[in-house]
């Protein structure tokens, strides 16, 4: 069935011709415009939508569930574009969590107990990819090592200092547990990290990864199990069956599938077919680079190749975030060791229509390639020998999915039985996504299973997940929209809404721009 008088141009859709990341140079031929079969199945048992990091996470982790309970179920994989060419092939590669910006402001509204649940939760997202990683031998570059967050100005230093003072103080073997150390001597900070001009630092365990190969190949072993992938297979609309109770039609330009449950993990671009989510998820467009160690930070030359992972704060809203690839392949050190930079926010916060609500990754943002080419001289000790495009090797834009109120929305949607959401990452999806997608995954097979959330599961999901990331009705019905504030520009929407003054959301624009 074909639908050619929709014109798919006005819709929120992946747009043509979209700026080429440097993780799309070793792309899966196989996998890339793959169709499993051929025509597009009328039913299935589960939709997902989506198939950058979380949709391929949740089909992982669902078609393992089902292995455990001995039950067959049948998943079918919708891709607008090629498979995973959204946001997921377009960030940092970064798994970085925040260790302690904001606590204070989120343990005044829930207390000490869900602050640090917040903070932990991100924390132990690592230990999930590395597990992954080791039981599926699955190639893509992981490296776990130490991020170092580094304030620029005093102010955020001081703010820094406090909300870590604050939870060591609350949770002390958190804290030692976690291995976060902090770094008050600007000159012992110059010296552990390279880096100049940093008044204030926090070092933790962090890691990097290649994003699109860790997805593809989670996508490859769901497919041995049954997943069926289409890929250039936009999703136009959902609606209940009108023929099968209880059941749901998912419209394609290709056809209806009729299908128990859906999974949206669409991220960004879920309000293009679920019109209640264009208030609460926004495309917003961010920018990152790869960039060529110059010779004097490549191995036999001094200072030699970076170890850490970074996050530079230079003021509200401007943050950038760096991993320096430690090779190519499961043996470190050898093949491609490109330094990943992203961020270059202030050279366009300021001008809302090149970011906000903004879905041309096809578009190079204004100023960026030339704040990336002279990044590395500019903050980096003894970066004195590179090109005169300062190494830069590409520069793409991405879309990321900002929710209003800055936190993900994981759970039912709210009067819609059988259809679940695990989206609006707002830039910080790494460390995030390995457990949304496992709470996620444990509500719908108990649904799959049972024809209903059981009490174990859904306790099972509210246990693992950090209640403020909970698609409560409260929140798919409010109207505040706190992105444009977080990033610098503005005051928040005063529009009236359950959580305009959340402590919750106080924290998520913190760690917006303490490098999402």
């Amino acid at each position: 069935m074909s639908n050619k008088n929709n014109n798919n141009e006005d819709r929120l859709l992946p747009v043509k011709n979209r700026t080429e990341p440097f993780w799309l140079c070793e792309r899966d031929t196989i996998l890339q415009n793959a169709r499993t079969t051929s025509e597009l199945p009328n039913q299935t048992d589960i939709v997902i939508i989506g198939s950058g990091l979380t949709g391929a996470m949740i089909s992982y982790h669902l078609y393992n569930e089902a292995e455990k309970l001995g039950k067959k179920i049948n998943i079918i994989m919708l891709e607008a574009d090629e498979v995973c060419s959204g946001a997921t092939a377009r960030n940092g590669g970064h798994c970085k969590p925040i260790p302690f910006i904001g606590y204070r402001s989120e343990r005044s509204k829930h207390g000490k107990k869900v602050a640090n649940d917040l903070l932990s939760f991100e924390a132990s997202a690592l230990k999930q990819y590395a597990d992954i990683v080791t039981k599926e031998d699955i190639s893509c570059d992981m490296n776990v090592t130490r991020a170092f967050d580094i304030c620029f100005k005093q102010d955020d230093a001081i703010e820094a200092k406090k909300d870590f003072e604050a939870r060591i103080k609350d949770f002390p073997n958190y804290v030692k547990e976690q291995d976060i150390r902090t770094v008050d001597d600007p000159k012992e900070l110059e010296m552990l990290t390279g880096v100049k001009g940093g008044y204030y630092g926090a070092s933790y365990p962090a890691g990097h990864l290649w994003p699109y190969k860790l997805a593809t190949s989670l996508i490859r072993i769901s497919i041995g199990k049954g997943l069926n992938l289409q890929t250039h297979t936009p999703v136009l609309s959902t609606r209940e069956s009108k023929f099968h109770s209880g059941k749901w039609e998912v419209r394609t330009d290709r056809g209806i599938i009729t299908c128990s449950q859906i999974v949206i993990a669409s991220n960004a671009y879920t309000s293009g077919f679920l019109p209640e989510f264009k208030d609460l998820i926004f495309p917003v467009r961010g920018t990152v680079s790869s960039i060529t160690p110059s010779k004097n930070f490549q191995k036999g030359s001094l200072p030699g190749p970076l170890k850490y992972t970074y996050g530079f704060r230079h003021g509200k809203g401007e943050v950038d975030y760096m991993i320096p690839r430690q090779g190519r392949g499961r043996i470190p050190g050898l093949g491609n060791q490109s330094i990943i930079l992203g961020g270059s926010k202030g050279t366009y916060l300021k001008d809302l229509n090149q970011w906000y609500n903004n879905k041309n990754d096809n578009q190079q943002l204004p100023g960026a390639e030339n704040y990336f080419k002279n990044f590395m001289k500019n903050y980096f000790i003894g970066w004195n020998d590179g090109n005169e495009n300062g190494n830069v090797d590409k520069v793409w834009s991405g879309i990321l999915g900002y929710s209003a109120d800055l936190l993900p929305y994981v759970g039912e949607i709210p009067d819609k039985p059988g259809m679940f959401v695990c989206a609006g990452f707002t830039g910080h999806g790494m460390p995030r996504i390995p457990g949304c997608s496992k709470a996620i995954s444990s509500l719908v097979i108990s649904k799959l299973q049972n024809g209903f959330i059981t009490a174990n599961a859904q306790k099972k999901f509210e246990d693992s997940l950090p209640k403020p990331y909970w698609l409560t009705k409260e929140r798919y019905t409010s109207k505040v929209n706190l992105i444009k504030s977080a990033m610098g520009q503005g005051e928040e929407d005063k529009t009236k809404g359950a959580l305009e003054n959340s402590d919750e959301a106080v924290l998520a624009a913190r760690a917006v721009r303490a490098k999402l």
